[in-house]
């Protein structure tokens, strides 16, 4: 494939990621992770449906992890943000820092 079929592919594909809803990236601890209850009663998912209930094109994105502390958070957070491209981030990290 040339570099020119290349560029026109993705001048294409351009406007289609600016039509996408825009995404709230949750970054943080079991607080965030639903640990010890249902997914569906985890705060993300509630604010996702508060969100669609009023209108609002946003898409939560729970990348939170049980046991997640500051460090490893940092340790993982730049390719969670490449790999999302988030609008807002919710970071919600450090009650594990202690233990």
């Amino acid at each position: 494939m040339t570099l020119f079929r290349v560029t026109l592919i993705l001048m294409l594909l351009a406007p289609l990621q600016a039509l996408a809803a825009p995404v709230i990236l949750v970054f943080g601890d079991s607080l965030s992770a639903a640990y010890g209850i249902p997914l569906a009663q985890s705060w993300p998912q509630l604010l996702q449906q508060r969100l669609e209930k009023n209108g609002f094109p946003h898409r939560i994105v729970n990348v939170s992890i049980s046991g997640e502390t500051t460090s490893g958070g940092l340790s993982r957070i730049d390719k969670a943000l490449l790999d999302h491209k988030p609008a807002l981030v919710v970071l919600e990290l450090g009650a594990n820092d202690g233990l």
